[in-house]
């Protein structure tokens, strides 16, 4: 019976995934130009909840693969920024050509307190270069927070308001991790801030019903 519902939960997870991508434009559908780039290799750009170095059996990049047949390739670098990610997304682009860029940076900006506003506009831009490369960027809202890191709880969940609202003016899709996670704390590792291999099958769900 556990093992139904947590099947069931996946399923319930990617459905609303694949609802919420539905109401956003340049949401690589079958009639997308992808241009001169692989509709086949989507790039993953994040921080450690995307590079996962260390306690995990995996990462959300690898099961993602898995599921739709795609080549993901994982950019995640621990400790990075959505300034990071501004910084590298144009050699992301001419380096792998990626039908897909899969945006999920943001924890590190609220942890360091370096402005809400600021990561916004960092992730703005990614999705900018992605669009006028023909790119489809796929951006995720944030993780929740607990244990240990959630003190950054609320500036965690008032980002993911902001990341929604910027992709609804752009016409983006959006992986509403912060939805699908919901209170569930049984999704992270001890530090409450990194998913666990059940919380990385839901990031990966959730990308999925976006592509």
């Amino acid at each position: 019976m556990r093992h139904f519902l947590s099947s069931f939960t996946r399923f319930v997870f990617a459905a609303f995934c694949i609802l919420l991508w539905n109401g956003c434009e340049n949401g690589g559908g079958s009639d997308h130009d992808f241009g001169d780039n692989d509709s086949s290799v989507a790039v993953a750009m994040g921080d450690s909840i995307t590079a996962l170095e260390g306690g995990n059996s995996t990462t959300y990049p690898a099961i993602l693969g898995a599921m739709t047949g795609k080549t993901v390739v994982n950019a995640g670098s621990g400790g990075a920024t959505s300034s990071a990610g501004a910084g590298s997304i144009a050699g992301i682009l001419s380096g792998y050509k990626p039908g897909y860029v899969l945006i999920l940076y943001g924890a590190n900006d609220v942890i360091s307190g370096t402005g809400l506003d600021n990561a916004v506009a960092n992730l703005r831009s990614i999705i900018a270069a992605a669009k006028n490369n023909k790119t489809v960027p796929i951006v995720a809202t944030l993780t929740p927070m607990y244990f240990e890191h959630e003190i950054f709880n609320g500036s965690a969940k008032a980002l993911s308001t902001k990341i929604r609202q910027m992709a609804s003016e752009e016409g983006c899709a959006v992986a509403d991790l912060e939805s699908a996670f919901g209170s569930n704390t049984s999704y992270f590792n001890d530090d409450g801030l990194h998913p666990n291999d059940s919380g990385l099958q839901v990031i990966a769900d959730c990308f999925a019903g976006a592509m």
